[in-house]
């Protein structure tokens, strides 16, 4: 019998969710530097798990996570639906389990598990046994039978039957070539021969050749190809979501699924066919503009305290008026600050086209005006089933305030990540009027009312932009923190 992993994430540092501060070194640059500013970017915060941590099982769980049925891993290549307990840890037997699959195959570079790049979570997924056991080591490229393949992956192909043929390779199916590419590019640009005491890893290198496992020089084939899976096939909801978790665990992000245009800034030059017609390519350049200085955020006054105040999300026939209210108790500039809604998975929600549900405020909170976020419509709605998180951060991206309802979060991304959310305790549901909302009153016997903690959750009519009913915020000197 398998047991329950339980398992420690380490902490790792601060993340700033705006992508373009992350990528800002690597803007206008390319090619070969391209390559080295990105390695410079992505080692930096850089959190190592050892290969056999329970760490590791634990953030595959989370990141090829079956977001339909919770109880499952989706294994990558066959795109099977495996119970997460059915993994393969050495001991077990069966051939359907899940084991850790290394795309970049760990023999092609990094055999020993002191190397850094052996337990990188970015190459590590979850696959179907017999299958990664069939794909074995082989160079990725176009073509071969499916024979082999037929009963456990669908669209799998492969040429040769030995390491020595003179042809030994596999072909992923169309659902999987994007990913495979993107890893394989990450891992490439990762591990370039640069130190960081990384135990001396092997610089790897991508070739357009079969490669051997066994010469130590870290290469793999097959380059064109991979390029073209690229191209053909664009960053999918699921890859996105795979990278902010393995970045909450790890430290550290996937570029080329985050900026998919690098592809071609690195490669473009030597592979200009290739490029001219590609779903990832490079997005048309701006015309110069004058620069302007950077801004400073707002400096939040001395003793001031900015919170989430007041929010819907659930009522009697259909939702309506649906919104995040921000409360404060000094004049506050709150332009800039964002909202995160969290799922019950502890990550940050995302829209049908994989992308982060983030609200950004303007404006000025002062304690008799308030400032507030609507929401409403499929992908820009707060859900009704729970647990759900709702967190705020200031301009700078601190983490303000981390809310829940309907049980609690834990974050595995974004903002909050490794945060538990405060469960409010009070909930709407199917019978809750449109009119009413969950929010802050002074608490019973309160003998101050000016920081959040001296109020408490309630569900009454809305008062959505002004202090609640019950609500009072009056400070003195000695009452702010």
């Amino acid at each position: 019998m398998i047991s329950m992993i339980v398992a420690v994430k380490k902490s790792v540092a601060p993340f700033d969710p705006n992508l373009d501060n992350y990528y800002s070194s690597a803007d206008g640059v390319t090619g070969e530097l391209l390559r080295g500013t990105l390695n410079a970017i992505i080692r930096k915060n850089y959190v190592r798990y050892t290969y056999t941590s329970k760490c590791v099982w634990k953030a595959l769980f989370e990141a090829d996570n079956d977001e339909d049925d919770p109880g499952n891993v989706i294994a990558i290549y066959s795109n099977s639906r495996i119970p997460k307990l059915n993994r393969d840890c050495g001991k077990a037997k069966q051939e359907d389990n899940w084991n850790k699959e290394h795309v970049w195959a760990k023999s092609h570079g990094f055999p020993s598990k002191n190397d850094f790049a052996h337990s990188d979570l970015h190459n590590l997924v979850a696959a179907d046994k017999s299958v990664n056991g069939k794909r074995d080591t082989r160079d990725f490229k176009k073509g071969g039978t499916a024979t082999i393949y037929e009963d456990d992956c669908d669209g799998c192909k492969q040429v040769g039957d030995n390491v020595t043929d003179e042809q030994y390779s596999f072909e992923p199916p169309d659902d999987a070539k994007g990913q495979v590419a993107r890893i394989m590019f990450y891992m490439y640009t990762r591990y370039n021969g640069t130190g960081n005491n990384e135990n001396d890893t092997t610089e790897l290198d991508l070739v357009d050749r079969k490669t051997e496992s066994s010469d130590g020089k870290g290469e793999f084939g097959y380059l064109p190809d991979l390029l073209k899976w690229h191209c053909k096939h664009s960053v999918t909801p699921r890859e996105r979501r795979r990278n902010d978790i393995i970045q909450s665990w790890q430290g550290n992000r996937n570029p080329f699924v985050d900026r998919p245009e690098y592809v071609e800034k690195i490669w473009g030059d030597r592979y200009p066919s290739i490029f001219e017609d590609c779903n990832n390519t490079i997005p048309p350049i701006d015309p110069p503009t004058t620069p302007t200085p950077p801004t400073t955020p707002p400096a939040t006054p001395p003793g001031a305290q900015v919170w989430i105040n007041e929010f819907h999300y659930d009522n009697a026939g259909r939702d309506e008026d649906e919104f995040v209210e921000i409360g404060c108790n000094s004049a506050v500039d709150v332009s800039n600050y964002k909202i995160f809604l969290y799922g019950k998975d502890g990550a940050m929600s995302i829209d049908r086209n994989g992308m982060t549900k983030i609200k950004i405020l303007q404006g000025q909170c002062t304690p008799d005006k308030f400032v507030f976020q609507d929401y409403g419509g499929v992908d820009n709605n707060l859900a009704n089933s729970g647990p759900r998180g709702i967190a705020l951060t200031d301009a700078s991206g601190k983490l303000l305030d981390f809310i829940s309802y309907e049980g609690t979060v834990v974050a595995s991304n974004g903002p909050a990540a490794g945060s538990s959310s405060i469960d409010v305790g009070v909930s709407q549901n199917s019978s809750t009027r449109r009119d009413q909302s969950i929010q802050l009153v002074n608490k019973v016997g309160a003998t101050t009312t000016c920081e959040k903690i001296d109020f408490e959750w309630k569900l009454q009519p809305r008062s959505k932009g002004r202090p609640n009913r019950n609500q009072t915020i009056n400070c003195s000197e000695n009452d702010k923190f």
